[in-house]
């Protein structure tokens, strides 16, 4: 019987193995870079953890593509969403881009909000939003980042993406060194807008002495246009992108044009 018992034990010892493994795969995978997943596999929320103490739900799952040669990349954008409680905090977010290899996706990227616990609540120091967009013929995603503070700040970021797969930023041309800004005259508070496929700014002129509020020269608009192409890399045979946002036309006015919509100010690339 001495064996029957053993039996019995090894029996139990891989039952209660297979249990702890099959727990343990239950438990959704924080995805990080270089990971891959499908789609149809993505956790349908992050569980907490020490510095995100609420759960992040998935609130989209989006695929698209960016333009690249010598064809389009396929990508996948995967945003989970926390809803923090503390008075002025922005969202907990984390965002995966991931670009298509067979029948998987490869995490490339992954943005994630800053937290804190402010008197006990989960406060969030930025959120996303992304969208895929067309500009000139060739796609791209744009992905904003909203700053919490009183100066509402939101960065831009234009990704474009290389044949083998890696994710970069589309420069904008830096407005604060135009040509009709005068010697001691600068720009702040600027706001980029994007709207009929194409990025404009907006900025009051300023004196070094003047308040935040009150511009006393005026204000300045440019309107950006898209350039550049893809080169293929002699060593690696890969096609690097090489695009840029410049300039393509800006004025200036004497007089401070109010606009009641602008609530917002975003932060220069």
């Amino acid at each position: 019987m001495t064996w029957l018992r053993g039996i019995l034990l090894a029996s139990a010892v891989v039952a209660q193995t297979a249990s702890v493994s099959s727990s343990r795969q239950e438990q959704p995978i924080l995805l990080e870079e270089g990971d891959f997943v499908a789609k149809s596999e993505l956790p349908r929320e992050i569980p907490p953890d020490q510095d995100h103490p609420l759960a992040r739900k998935l609130i989209a799952a989006d695929e698209g593509e960016i333009s690249c040669e010598p064809t389009p990349q396929k990508i996948l954008v995967a945003h989970y969403r926390g809803e923090p409680t503390a008075q002025f905090s922005m969202k907990d977010d984390r965002i995966l881009v991931a670009v298509k290899q067979a029948n998987e996706f490869e995490i490339l990227k992954v943005l994630q909000s800053e937290t804190a616990i402010v008197d006990g609540r989960l406060y969030s120091e930025d959120d996303f939003e992304e969208e895929f967009i067309t500009i000139e013929g060739s796609h791209f995603l744009y992905i904003q980042t909203r700053v919490s503070g009183s100066g509402g700040i939101v960065e831009h970021d234009v990704y474009t993406i290389s044949s083998d797969r890696k994710l970069s930023i589309v420069p904008f041309q830096d407005v604060t060194k135009s040509t009709l800004l005068k010697e001691g005259e600068e720009l702040r508070n600027g706001g980029y807008r994007f709207a009929k496929d194409t990025f404009t700014f907006e900025s009051g002129i300023y004196r070094p002495e003047d308040a935040e509020c009150c511009p006393s020269l005026g204000d300045f608009d440019a309107e950006f246009r898209l350039e550049g192409k893809f080169n293929r890399d002699t060593h690696s045979h890969a096609f690097e992108p090489d695009f840029r946002f410049v300039v393509a036309n800006q004025r200036r006015s004497t007089k401070r044009q109010l606009d009641p919509s602008r609530s917002c100010v975003s932060r220069l690339p």
